[in-house]
């Protein structure tokens, strides 16, 4: 260092090939740290994934729901909340059932169960089978269309109850 106030850099080739080499160096280290916590990270996302849920989770999923629902109606008492097409979605995504006991799952008059199941088949999301039995032996089923979006909607809902992991950032 001379006596004046600040630093003069040094000039000399050598210096510069020391301070190029070091540059490199720096880089170099840095690029594997970063690779290594990259790892890590893919490491932790790869344990923590999220799973697609199974059949019965799903179908355990739409049973508590249809369970809420008719509990709400047993505290309200009173016919505020009527959605019977949503209510026959819900059990018929659990199982077939028959057209008398659908209306009866989504706890409204026959009358009103048929009304409901005929926008829910022109909607393609129901349907009933086998073709040519007599309409009361029929079992009333969820499309393949129906099925699907119920899925969707039903894994959105079980990932709200059962989020992610923490990484190890949270943890840390």
């Amino acid at each position: 260092m001379s006596r004046q106030d600040y630093i003069t850099p040094s000039t000399t080739v050598e210096s510069n090939k020391q301070l190029d080499a070091d540059d490199v160096l720096l880089q170099v280290n840095l690029r594997l740290r970063l690779n290594e916590v990259a790892a890590v990270e893919a490491e932790q996302l790869r344990i923590s994934a999220r799973r697609k849920p199974t059949r019965h989770e799903l179908g355990q999923l739409a049973k508590r729901i249809y369970e809420a629902r008719r509990l709400r109606e047993r505290v309200m008492r009173d016919q505020l909340f009527g959605e019977p097409a949503w209510d026959m979605l819900l059990e018929l995504y659990r199982s077939g059932c028959s057209i008398n006991a659908l209306s009866h799952a989504a706890n409204c008059p026959p009358t009103t169960g048929a009304r409901w199941q005929k926008v829910l088949t022109k909607q393609g999301l129901i349907e009933r089978g086998p073709p040519g039995a007599p309409a009361l032996k029929q079992i009333v089923r969820l499309t393949e269309t129906g099925r699907a979006l119920m899925d969707q909607y039903l894994t959105r809902l079980f990932y709200c109850e059962n989020p992610i992991p923490p990484t190890i950032r949270e943890i840390v």
